[in-house]
This record gives C-alpha cells, structure tokens and sequence, in this order.
C-alpha cells in the first residue's frame, strides 16, 4: 500500500469521507470506546459536549505524504503535553467547522487556508473532555510551520502510510494518566500518539482501506 499523489489520496479517501458540514450538522455523534460506545443525539447532548473541528494536514512532499501533528506544552490544562491535530472550540465568526479548522491550523502552526486543499472529513465523535470534535481532511504542499507559542511546544510529520498500516496500531486499556481507560495508540520514533488523535488516524485508515476493518481487540 502507498499513500502518494494527490490524485490517489482524493480518489481512495474522497469516496469514503463525508461532506465536512454534513458531518458537522448530524444530528447524532459517537461517544466511548468498544462495548461502551454509544451514539448520542445532538439536541440532547449538545449543551454538553461543545462543537469543535479539527484538521488532518496530509503535506504532500515529492518523496511522499505525510501527516503533519503537534505536541502541546505539558504545563496546559486540557490535554497537557498530548499529541494533537491543530484544531478547538468553534468561535463566533467561524464558517462552520471547515473555518474552525482552518482557524486554528492558522493559528496554531502558520498553515495558511488558502494553502488547504479541504476533501473531506469522518464522523464526529465526542470526547471525554466533552468536545463534539469533527475531523477534517486537508491537503497541502510542504511548507515552513511556527508553532503558537501558547500552545504548541514541538510540530512534526508521520509519513502517511506509517499512520494507515494497521500493523502499528496498538490497543492500550490505560489512559495518559494510568487509570483504566480503554484506548489506541500508534508509536512512532519518540512519540507517543494515543487517544482521541490515534482514533482519527486509525479510522482514517479504514476509509484508504475502503471500509475494511482495522484489526481490533474483543467487542471492538
């Protein structure tokens, strides 16, 4: 399997994704993990799980794609020193979770809009720290990241195709904090992506697969 030119990535992943304000605007969104996933609607749980986007940055070198994430800074209330997409909260003034995306990207690692190629986006899941988060999918050339002072402490990339291959997929029953927590990880090098980030990633994967299964653990 290769993840290379942008005409593969829009045709393998462009037929599985969805309309990204479609996606937004479901009207019911996964929350959990497993046996204890469930499917929430939207008009009773909204208050509580606040809408937020995220983007998927697929940077297309000549030599490959790849996956382009942030580490935040560890000293962060939410989600302190975890491996992230650039994304947040929608804010007033945001074109749906396209503009939220698109936003924040800007913001968090000088990825200008107008360089992003939007094709898609998955399912909107909620989080544990009670975000309803739609993931979006964007292309763009390589370009020079500078990282938000605030909030990114390090950017790096994944080569793509590391990311899809379900044989680096790791299934871990703790959390970041050592509780009982059932989640995903991916490895890579020195870093450690987990929860929420290796969720989208995994699934990505089973989009490029064309609906196939990831391998997964009992009462997956």
């Amino acid at each position: 399997m290769t993840a290379g030119g942008s005409t593969d990535l829009r045709r393998r992943l462009g037929a599985g994704l969805l309309e990204p304000e479609a996606a937004f605007n479901a009207p019911e969104f996964t929350f959990g993990f497993g046996a204890e996933e469930k499917v929430l609607a939207v008009d009773r749980h909204g208050d509580v799980f606040r809408p937020a986007a995220v983007l998927v940055p697929l940077i297309q070198h000549d030599d490959g794609v790849t996956v382009l994430l942030t580490q935040r800074h560890a000293d962060l209330p939410d989600h302190g020193g975890q491996i992230s997409f650039p994304g947040g909260r929608l804010e007033e003034g945001d074109d749906g979770a396209v503009g939220a995306a698109l936003r924040e990207a800007e913001e968090e690692v000088g990825l200008r809009p107008e360089d992003v190629t939007v094709i898609g986006a998955l399912e909107t899941r909620g989080t544990i720290s009670n975000y309803r988060v739609t993931p979006i999918i964007g292309l763009a050339a390589p370009f020079y990241p500078v990282p938000q002072a605030e909030e990114v402490a390090e950017i790096f990339e994944v080569p793509l195709p590391f990311v899809l291959d379900p044989a680096n997929h790791r299934f871990l029953e703790r959390g970041s904090d050592g509780r009982s927590q059932a989640t995903y990880a991916i490895p890579y090098g020195p870093w450690f992506i987990f929860g929420f980030t290796a969720r989208i990633l995994i699934r990505l994967g089973q989009v490029w697969r064309k609906g196939e299964s990831a391998a997964a653990p009992p009462g997956m």
